[in-house]
């Protein structure tokens, strides 16, 4: 976080010896990364550097200075991650090479898109956005406990204003404060959702996929968010792949396997987008959508409920539709449509 290791091979894959002398430690700030900028003025070159909680501060100045740079998920440095030498030289000598093999031709590791300021802050928002449903929910399931340990019969809907009176008629200092933790939850959502809208007014892919039925503003938002760039996909699979939501492929010999999906990407844009999709299918009978659901899920909800099955959706069911649906997004964006 304070201090950046440098380590650079020449053309020939030698070690730059006065280069990695000069700026083994480096203060991470546009002052520090100003003298190795000076330093590269004339020669051709590239740096690359692994993706973390800091990559982005650090990205961003460099982008300001005008440097040549790309950044690999860590992941994908099995060199680093696997290493039971963990110092900053070692790290930063075995970037140099990844990037040595790169230059070779080697594939080792794949390009990450690095957002601007503000789209990292629209995302940020969002994301905070997100935690403030799920505390709300999980605090809706609190009340709910409590009232059914103490036999308080509760309506249908505990977020009515005539709800939230009937059940501060009682004298449960619990059942009080949980009531109060849930409203001010609410009222701090309801703050951001209003500062998204806002940010978000007139963005083409945010209204795009704001048009799809059960698909909110924090949804629509993030992934606005997540596809600015939608030109780095070739195509709906990729764009499918970069959710998680692609099945991992396994090739033994003749045989090919299809498993479970990969869960690469953005964890926060797959779990919106499914929750979405879940709304979708439940309340839009004529959606393509839901129509490619009821298949995988072996019929539509009301009939399995009819039928009495224990699970009314089907979990693959619901990956399969969320996956069509964003193959639907790309479409939506790409061809300039609306749903």
């Amino acid at each position: 976080m304070k201090t950046t290791t440098f380590f650079a091979f020449d053309d020939e894959a030698k070690p730059v010896t006065d280069f990695n002398r000069m700026f083994k430690s480096v203060r991470s700030n546009r002052e520090g990364f100003i003298l190795v900028r000076m330093y590269l003025e004339n020669i051709d070159y590239q740096i690359l550097m692994e993706n973390s909680s800091k990559t982005h501060d650090v990205q961003w100045t460099w982008e300001e200075l005008g440097m040549n740079y790309i950044v690999a998920p860590s992941n994908e440095l099995k060199k680093i991650t696997q290493s039971d030498s963990k110092t900053d030289k070692h790290d930063a000598k075995e970037l140099a090479t990844y990037l040595v093999a790169r230059f070779a031709g080697a594939k080792q590791f794949h390009v990450c898109y690095m957002c601007s300021k503000e789209d990292m802050m629209n995302r940020q928002l969002c994301r905070t956005a997100k935690v403030y449903m799920v505390e709300i929910g999980k605090c809706k399931r609190r009340i709910r406990s409590h009232a059914l340990v103490y036999g308080i019969p509760l309506p249908k809907s505990i977020t009515s204003t005539e709800a939230r009176e009937y059940m501060g008629g009682f004298d449960d200092p619990i059942l009080e404060s949980l009531v109060g933790m849930m409203e001010d939850l609410e009222k701090r959502r309801d703050q951001l959702l209003n500062t998204i809208k806002t940010r978000f007014q007139g963005n083409p892919i945010y209204e795009k996929i704001l048009s799809i039925p059960y698909f909110g503003e924090i949804t629509a938002a993030y992934l606005a968010c997540f596809i600015c760039d939608i030109e780095r996909f070739d195509g709906p699979k990729q764009f499918v792949a970069s959710l998680g939501l692609a099945p991992r492929v396994r090739n033994s010999s003749e045989t090919v396997s299809h498993c479970g999906i990969t869960k690469k990407g953005d964890p926060h844009a797959r779990w919106l987008l499914i929750q979405a999709t879940i709304g979708h299918v439940r309340n839009v009978k004529d959606s393509p959508v839901t129509l490619f659901f009821n298949k995988k899920n072996g019929g539509s909800i009301e009939l399995r409920k009819e039928q009495d099955e224990d699970r009314l959706m089907d979990r693959s069911a619901i990956v399969a539709a969320s996956a069509k649906m964003a193959r639907i997004i790309y479409t939506l964006v790409v061809k300039d449509r609306t749903w």
